[in-house]
């Protein structure tokens, strides 16, 4: 809907003629109103904050920290494997460059190995 038509239709909108009175009365019944509604009940869950509900919460809280504190301990072994095994395959590439140096072809699209079965 464009910018003009939302304007044409709110203005087109029968808005119902209040009397001075209703104005002045207005914060008084809205007080009012508020004051009728019930307040909520902060102690509806009677649950939620027992002794169980507490204990509960922090077995869960501990295991969670301890699955944490394993998984990080395992982590920086697989992380130094991997590194190893990068490290061993650097140089067995490093090993066989000098003898793959024949291997190189340079064309106008630059410097490329050619295919073959390695030694």
């Amino acid at each position: 809907m464009k910018q003009f038509d939302l304007e044409s239709k709110i203005k087109s909108l029968r808005v119902p003629e209040r009397d001075g009175e209703f104005w002045q009365t207005l914060p008084q019944r809205v007080l009012a109103r508020a004051q009728a509604a019930p307040a909520p009940n902060s102690h509806a869950c009677p649950f939620r904050h027992s002794l169980f509900a507490i204990l509960n919460s922090k077995f869960i809280l501990a295991g969670l920290v301890a699955a944490v504190c394993l998984w990080q301990s395992r982590m920086p072994q697989a992380i130094s494997h991997r590194l190893l095994q990068d490290e061993r395959q650097m140089r067995q590439a490093f090993a066989q460059l000098p003898g793959r140096l024949d291997t190189l072809m340079h064309d106008e699209h630059g410097l490329h190995s050619l295919v073959q079965d390695p030694p």
